[in-house]
């Protein structure tokens, strides 16, 4: 990923290496509690460079420190009053929802940088516009590797062919997942001896006992079609071993890997039930015991969160 947005010499390569340069210290603040994990893995990713993290909350302009933030931060020094402060803006969001004054203010810092998880999103029109490819750096930071359910995770998974739910799904119920719910019932009508699970949820514990037991996971869109893909909710699922059946992403960096290694099985929203509806049928004949355990061992391996950053600022000259 980092290589597609930022080769060496390019202007956002040289963007990350000098806002990281400006200071040994770090405050991260990603502004939601959804973001715990990927605050941790960021945590390790800086202190990969180096770099060592603050717990006390920086004062109104206090240069000495790199802010991470995001669009949801309540930030001490925020970009529209600080334009100097050294700081890494991260990306979150999809499609309309992306904030792209903000992004727009970030780019025109000296020293503010984008970190995004999505080519789609790098790729989108507006970014080309306003130039931002110039400040934005494509890292798998949406990607929660170990996931906030990692504790939940049993040393040994049950054989996919025996759990007990045929399909799952939880996140939050937009007016394009809406479908969901019907297609759910619909299945329950004409499977009355099986489960499904289409639910909003915040307890992590329900959660993770439901992926304990999936045969398939489901993922579709909150808004459109043309999205990127929701890595954090996949990282959390694919641990458990069921197979991600999930609506196509927009994002083409990687994809070959996830779908060969990962285990994704794409479709689009429309076939999203028929797929799964196969996908059980098979597992249910025992075509997917060895694969199920595939999926779950390449998710483990995790991403080494600690040498991203050297590797790619790596000196040929000291090597």
């Amino acid at each position: 990923m980092f290589g597609y947005s930022s080769p060496p010499g390019s202007k956002s390569y040289n963007k990350l290496k000098h806002v990281l340069g400006l200071s040994e210290l770090f405050y991260i603040s990603m502004g939601a509690a959804i973001f715990g994990q990927n605050e941790e893995m960021l945590k390790r990713m800086l202190e990969g460079m180096g770099l060592a993290q603050i717990d006390w909350k920086p004062s109104n302009g206090q240069t000495e420190v790199i802010f991470v933030e995001t669009a949801y931060t309540i930030s001490s020094c925020n970009l529209a009053d600080c334009k100097d402060q050294p700081r890494i803006l991260i990306q979150t969001e999809q499609g309309g929802n992306i904030k792209l004054p903000l992004l727009t203010r970030c780019h025109e810092s000296p020293n503010c940088v984008i970190l995004e998880y999505s080519d789609r999103n790098y790729n989108n029109p507006h970014f080309a516009r306003r130039g931002l490819s110039e400040s934005t750096v494509l890292l798998p930071i949406m990607t929660q590797t170990p996931s906030r359910l990692s504790q939940y995770e049993p040393e040994i998974p049950k054989v996919i062919q025996q759990r007990n739910i045929d399909m799952v799904f939880f996140g939050s119920m937009t007016d394009r997942r809406a479908g969901l719910f019907a297609h759910a019932d619909e299945y329950r009508k004409t499977h009355p001896d099986r489960t499904v699970i289409v639910a909003k949820s915040r307890n992590i514990q329900h959660i993770a006992a439901s992926y304990q037991e999936a045969k398939v996971c489901l993922l579709m869109h909150s808004y459109s079609s043309q999205s990127g893909g929701e890595y954090h909710r996949w990282s959390e699922f694919a641990p458990f071993g069921c197979i991600p059946v999930m609506e196509q992403f927009a994002d083409t960096v990687g994809m070959h890997a996830y779908e060969r290694c990962g285990g994704a099985v794409f479709t689009n929203s429309t076939q999203l039930i028929p797929t799964a509806v196969d996908v059980v049928e098979r597992v249910d004949q025992g075509l997917y015991n060895h694969r199920s355990t595939a999926i779950m061992n390449w998710w483990k391996r995790s991403i080494r969160w600690e040498s991203i950053l050297p590797t790619v600022y790596e000196d040929p000259s000291e090597t």
